[in-house]
């Protein structure tokens, strides 16, 4: 039986800033079947929480890929750190010539300046912003953050995430999260990771837990069970590691609870 069912957010449940009804109709029925549910996104957690609040229920929730893992209970279950003498250094890793840096930490992004450019970015993906001038040297400090987030071209973000792998592999993680962006996180953390800790909370094994995603980020959580589910607009190299494709959460909702149907008929 599935006892747990994880959904990205970003292209998967939330689609230019709208959740679709039948999507939400659907997690409900999950509810109504004593079926657990989290949310697991790049997402800084207090925006997890404002937009899935239409669910009225209590659910798990992964931040900032796997960073920040809270219980329904809202019991913090993980809270992972960067290297706090090696902040600066990817910090500046990250050239401001090529690329937009925010750093994030539960809360919020900070960024050092908002341009007219970072506030139509920024309103177009709902973040929750805040302008620190003095960023580099607040970091460790005043800001504490468990993810760097870098929006760029997608070419130069891929030789930015070499790089990082290549001269830092002992500090940082990082995901091509969506178009035009890159997370970066502490090193050993991802989706994958995270629910695999959320799992042994539960006392489930990988074979009662269900995921769905859309990027190069939830391949991590892809991994971990035979019940994984692929979003249609999803990148092919992304549905090749899902098990199954689909085209809304709300189909692989109904996937999961036939699934479990048929295992009560066994």
């Amino acid at each position: 039986m599935i006892k747990l069912f994880v959904s990205d957010i970003d292209g998967t449940m939330l689609h230019e800033g709208q959740l679709f009804e039948t999507d939400i109709r659907a997690l409900k029925e999950l509810i109504d079947q004593n079926i657990y549910l989290c949310f697991a996104s790049g997402r800084v957690d207090s925006e997890i929480v404002s937009i899935m609040e239409e669910l009225g229920g209590d659910f798990h929730r992964i931040s900032m890929n796997g960073t920040y893992i809270y219980s329904k209970e809202g019991d913090e279950l993980l809270k992972a750190s960067f290297n706090p003498s090696a902040l600066a250094t990817i910090y500046e890793a990250i050239s401001p010539d090529k690329f937009l840096r925010y750093a994030a930490d539960d809360r919020a992004y900070y960024i050092e300046e908002k341009t007219e450019l970072v506030k139509e970015i920024e309103k177009k993906a709902q973040l929750l912003t805040i302008e620190e001038p003095n960023l580099k040297n607040e970091l460790g400090k005043s800001i504490v953050p468990g993810k760097f987030v870098v929006l760029g071209e997608d070419e130069d973000l891929l030789i930015l995430q070499e790089q990082l792998q290549t001269e830092m592999p002992e500090l940082v993680t990082s995901f091509i999260s969506a178009k035009n962006c890159l997370d970066i996180v502490p090193v050993n953390v991802s989706k994958g990771s995270a629910i695999s800790i959320l799992m042994d909370k539960l006392n489930l094994n990988t074979n009662e837990i269900a995921c769905v995603g859309d990027s190069y980020n939830d391949i991590p959580m892809f991994s971990i069970t035979p019940h994984s589910f692929a979003m249609m607009n999803a990148d092919d190299l992304v549905k090749s590691k899902a098990t199954q494709v689909v085209e809304s959460v709300a189909e692989a909702v109904e996937k999961v609870l036939n699934y479990n149907v048929n295992k009560l008929g066994k």
